[in-house]
């Protein structure tokens, strides 16, 4: 996690399946939101996006919160669970965390 001058970036590498891995997901999740900054995840890192991941980063819309933007560039492993599920509407994506930190 990192925070920035408008952002809040939670940066995510490797499977992201494991249950320590989705609970140190959620806990920074929250973290970022409590900033009150945008929160990006950037996904450039991980290799594959599982709907358990997918469930933390779609957490907060069944909470009535803002959702996180996601960064890349996301591996083809990712887009295609976005696309798959119907989630990719769910998200702001950006083709890198640079392109994020513009918009923002």
């Amino acid at each position: 996690m990192s925070e920035w001058t408008h952002l809040f970036v939670v940066l995510l590498e490797g499977e992201g399946g494991e249950a320590k891995d989705l609970a140190l997901v959620e806990l920074a999740l929250e973290s970022a939101q409590r900033s009150g900054k945008q929160v990006v995840v950037n996904l450039s890192g991980v290799r594959v996006m599982g709907v358990h991941l997918l469930g933390e980063l779609l957490k907060p819309v069944r909470l009535g919160k803002p959702t996180p933007w996601l960064a890349g560039p996301l591996n083809s492993h990712a887009e295609s669970t976005l696309t798959v599920t119907g989630a990719a509407d769910a998200f702001r994506i950006f083709p890198t965390l640079m392109a994020a930190a513009a918009a923002s």
